[in-house]
């Protein structure tokens, strides 16, 4: 009979740590957690300073002795190891994690994580009158004036600007053209008039409209209108009578383009999603854009994120109605590459604060 063999498991200290890609933090209100989603499956009261400090440090990977030379000790790494905040730099499992970033997959994320349980501000279910609740909800937007002005709209300095046609009626949506309505991933050249996209952007952006004109009263009561208040609509025209191929911003209350002077290929649009080369043939492709500070200014929680994505699905819902009832045929993706996106609409030079993140082309059926 062999004698056993006596194995020693403990596991060498990890050579490298980062901060973990599954670590998300939120405001912390009352007794709710300001952290979860970590790979220890720890959910967090509070976190320190120092364990900021520390995450910080490690957004890089780093070895033992770079975090002694920074004032860190073994035993704090030790313990952020064990809760989840740092992770082995160079572990297969760490590898796997990382696949949220290198594939941009943030934003599923941010939606996996939202924090749902958090307490209204206003006082709600307390029989307040409609009074006493606009009062509150007055002195609110007050504070957030007092701290930092309302931002405007961006809006570029265009090369040229077109003037689309205006439709003279509101639409009236037909139940057999929304129920009709079929995703379609290959579009004829044909191309589409100016009319119609003009009365599909019109038609589509109309609580736009309804919002900012509520705003121009100067009541700042109105700045609670929150229709699309972060919304730019940009528009790479594909194939549209009389308008030239090119990038654009789209002037929803003047209802214009504005030529951004790009002039992409089809080849490029299609690498800002993930190189989908059905988006070709006549038509526009829109892609949907949020301006983050005009957002953050009035949604002041952690569930903002999923109210924005919310958010954008209705807009959406918005142009492809519009478009279904005049006769065209669409398909929309979030699959878009945020920097690749930016680079071709030209927000860089812009805006700092702003990303692309819904894609949607419309055009006539194959």
């Amino acid at each position: 009979m062999s004698t056993p063999q006596i194995t020693d498991t403990t596991a060498p200290a990890p050579a490298r740590l980062v901060s973990s890609p599954f670590f998300f933090a939120h405001e912390r209100r009352g007794d709710q957690l300001s952290a979860l989603g970590l790979a220890a499956r720890e959910r967090l009261r509070t976190v320190g300073a120092r364990a900021w400090e520390l995450l910080y440090f490690h957004l890089e990977a780093r070895t033992g002795p770079e975090a002694a030379s920074a004032g860190f000790g073994p035993a704090e790494r030790e313990q952020a190891l064990a809760a989840g905040l740092l992770v082995d730099a160079d572990a297969t499992a760490t590898e796997d994690m990382f696949r949220w970033e290198e594939h941009r997959w943030s934003r599923a994320a941010y939606l996996l994580y939202s924090q749902q349980d958090l307490p209204y501000v206003e006082p709600v279910g307390r029989g307040e009158k409609l009074t006493a609740l606009s009062d509150f909800r007055r002195g609110q937007i007050a504070g957030f004036q007092s701290a930092q002005g309302y931002p405007e709209r961006f809006r570029i300095d265009p090369v040229h600007e077109i003037a689309l046609p205006t439709p003279d009626e509101p639409i009236t949506y037909s139940l057999d053209s929304m129920l009709g309505r079929r995703s379609v991933r290959k579009f004829a050249d044909e191309p589409v008039t100016a009319e119609t996209l003009g009365a599909v952007l019109y038609h589509a952006t109309a609580n736009v409209r309804m919002a900012e004109e509520s705003k121009a009263s100067g009541d700042p009561y109105f700045l609670l209108n929150s229709f699309y208040t972060w919304l730019h609509v940009y528009v790479v025209v594909q194939g549209v009578e009389g308008v030239p191929r090119g990038v654009y911003q789209y002037d929803a209350v003047r209802n214009t383009l504005l030529a951004t002077g790009g002039e992409p290929a089809d080849e490029e649009v299609a690498a800002t999603i993930q190189g989908q080369n059905w988006i070709g043939g006549g038509g526009v492709s829109l892609f949907v854009t949020v301006q983050w500070d005009r957002y953050q200014w009035l949604y002041r929680h952690s569930r903002a994120y999923l109210n924005l994505l919310i958010q954008m699905g209705e807009f959406a819902q918005e142009v492809l109605q519009a478009a279904y009832q005049l006769g065209l045929a669409g398909w929309l993706t979030p699959a878009i590459a945020e920097s690749r996106a930016a680079s071709l609409l030209g927000l860089d030079a812009v805006a700092s604060d702003a990303d692309a993140m819904y894609y949607l082309k419309l055009g006539y059926t194959k």
